[in-house]
């Protein structure tokens, strides 16, 4: 049987002017008004029975020399047969990110459904977004993966993200409060939801953990779980997935992140700092 997923995949019209993490608060706030808003959209996709993804033609659109032990800092993807060339290869974009319009990036991370205000896109869309949209600069690297077939071992799909660059955009990333008008979002979106934090045991240096919300037949999209290390900070996201009735996929988001972490700071260590 075919497996059929629901991907969403966003996409950034326009340019946004990189944010810097020393602003003050008016600046900040006038620098995200600035930025624009995420175009999300749901789509299913069915796995073909055989042949390679035509995805992964989609040039990569970073510029500058990536840092290959970010993608070795990544969970490895496990597939066997001919599910493991319908993966996406992991990847590293080096910033600048010199097409924002690109598919690259969206296509290797899990996404919610429900978008809203641009100061919700980072929670929604995921933390890959955030780092574009407002730290599109260079010496910033972002490693992304995508688990989008069940693991062997029962893990659900997932997606992770590894994040390096200067410590003044890590701290700016690492752990800012829910925006209040994400919180509960009913405009701008078909789906109407919100972003819920919940307890998240203190990995590395810091983590926290939150969901977003739905209505109806999805009363979760995404759960979501942000480690910080020394240098890097890392995002795991568990989407809602079919054949899953009766369960509850957010409960390996914790295992999944501590195994995440695990990994990142055995490859890249204190050493991501510099």
């Amino acid at each position: 049987m075919a497996l059929v997923l629901m991907m969403v995949l966003a996409a950034i019209a326009g340019c946004a002017t990189p944010r810097s993490p020393g602003a003050d608060s008016a600046k900040a706030g006038s620098a995200s008004r600035a930025r624009p808003s995420p175009s999300e959209f749901a789509s299913a996709w069915v796995i073909p029975v055989r042949g390679p993804n035509p995805q992964a033609a989609i040039p990569n659109p970073g510029t500058g020399a990536a840092d290959p032990r970010l993608v070795a800092a990544l969970l490895p993807q496990s597939a066997s047969g001919h599910l493991r060339a319908l993966l996406l290869p992991p990847a590293v974009v080096a910033l600048p990110d010199r097409d924002r319009r690109s598919l690259f990036l969206p296509l290797r991370q899990y996404s919610a459904a429900v978008t809203g205000p641009p100061q919700c896109a980072g929670w929604t869309a995921g933390l890959w977004l955030e780092v574009v949209t407002g730290f599109n600069e260079t010496g910033v690297q972002l490693a992304v993966t995508q688990q989008s077939v069940p693991a062997p071992s029962g893990r659900p799909m997932f997606s992770e993200a590894i994040i390096t660059g200067p410590p003044a955009v890590l701290a700016s990333l690492a752990d800012p409060p829910v925006p209040a008008r994400c919180r509960t979002i009913t405009s701008q979106t078909a789906y109407p939801g919100g972003i819920r934090a919940l307890p998240a045991a203190r990995a590395g240096l810091g983590s926290r953990a939150f969901e977003i919300t739905g209505t109806g037949e999805f009363p979760v999209w995404t759960w979501a779980e942000v480690v910080r290390g020394p240098g890097f900070l890392l995002e795991v996201r568990i989407p809602v997935q079919s054949g899953s009735a009766g369960s509850n996929p957010g409960a390996s988001l914790a295992s999944i992140a501590a195994a995440a972490y695990k990994r990142a700071i055995i490859t890249l260590g204190a050493s991501a700092a510099g």
